[in-house]
């Protein structure tokens, strides 16, 4: 039996943004659709962060995704089993009230699990675990740790690649999964494995951090648990380096976001010529980026030092005023710093 494993959909991203609707529709269109209908595939597993926005979903996005997915799940007569993600909850810390919980049951071949859920496939054990949070959490941790055969979940795992560059801060460790055969998660949209565990990543491009990674599906073989990937070949976010021309294929920017960040602008003329061409192919965005490159670390010095965030958090308390417990005001601004990361930055990510 092969199954598809299906990524952070995040359908209604960015306020139901209409040209990452129209790539999300691509990739389901040209890519997706066409690999399940030529290899009779039957089941999908979704990895939660089904729907993007946490605290309402419009009926442009309910309608949307009805017929690029919950339809052609019910015309093949498959099965989608799915978990909660954080973006699939109004509140951080419950799973109550959920998103899928509300809609997608309702539909044939919907199955969506707030609970952490023992589903038999082709015999072979998936447990499938939803967001953990406080509600959760003790249990959750106690299953994670025990082990078992496929874990399917939306999880924050210390060390994995949040993105490109970025590695993850988190107090589960990839230790603390190494009884499990196998581990497929979802949250992180950067496609990233190590030892026995699986960031699936986003089967299409949303934001500028996904610019530079590889996005898919997966098949996994219940035979042996196998993984395979396909490729999704579209993009929509393109960095175009222009050092007195470049040989990059604008025919492939229509309906994208672009940078043209510029190294070397030897003759105007020409470098006009070439943006007049970048128009005429409609990106739906652009954006012109002159380089400083004169202003590199060699040449500047120590007149600039970078500072980490946190560093400068813990430095401007330390200099403040106060007879307060300066080490418990770090503490508490730290936190609120880290969610804040991971809420307005890393979720969506």
């Amino acid at each position: 039996m092969k199954i598809a494993i299906l990524g952070d959909t995040h359908f209604g991203s960015r306020n139901s943004n209409g040209i990452i609707q129209l790539w999300q529709e691509k990739f389901f269109n040209d890519v997706f659709w066409p690999y399940i209908d030529k290899h009779n595939i039957k089941t999908v597993i979704q990895t939660g962060d089904y729907f993007d926005n946490r605290k309402w979903i419009n009926i442009q996005t309910m309608a949307f995704q009805k017929r690029i997915f919950v339809d052609q799940i019910q015309k093949r007569d498959m099965t989608c089993y799915g978990i909660i993600g954080n973006h699939d909850i109004p509140l951080r810390y419950s799973l109550e009230n959920n998103s899928p919980g509300q809609i997608l049951n309702h539909e044939k071949g919907m199955v969506y699990y707030d609970k952490t859920t023992n589903l038999e496939l082709d015999g072979v054990t998936f447990t499938l675990m939803p967001w953990l949070c406080k509600d959760n959490q003790e249990e959750s941790v106690d299953i994670i740790r025990k082990g078992g055969e496929v874990l399917v979940g939306h999880f924050e795992i210390d060390g994995m690649d949040m993105h490109p560059g970025h590695k993850a801060k988190a107090e589960l460790k990839p230790s603390d999964y190494k009884d499990w055969k196998y581990v497929i998660s979802g949250h992180y949209h950067t496609q990233s494995e190590k030892a026995n565990i699986n960031y699936v990543g986003t089967p299409y491009q949303m934001t500028w951090n996904d610019a530079n990674g590889k996005n898919g599906f997966w098949i996994m073989d219940t035979t042996d648990l196998s993984m395979e990937y396909i490729v999704n070949p579209h993009s929509f976010f393109h960095r175009i380096y222009w050092e007195d021309g470049t040989d990059y294929d604008i025919s492939t920017i229509t309906n994208s976001y672009v940078k043209l960040i510029i190294k070397k602008k030897s003759d105007f003329e020409i470098f006009e010529k070439f943006i007049d061409k970048v128009n005429h192919n409609d990106p739906f965005d652009l954006k012109i980026i002159e380089s400083f490159e004169e202003y590199n670390e060699d040449n500047v010095g120590d007149m600039i030092k970078m500072v980490a965030t946190t560093d400068l958090i813990g430095q401007y308390i330390d200099d403040v005023a106060t007879d307060n417990n300066k080490e418990a005001i770090k503490k508490l601004m730290l936190e609120i710093y880290e969610d804040a990361m991971r809420t307005e930055e890393f979720d969506t990510v």
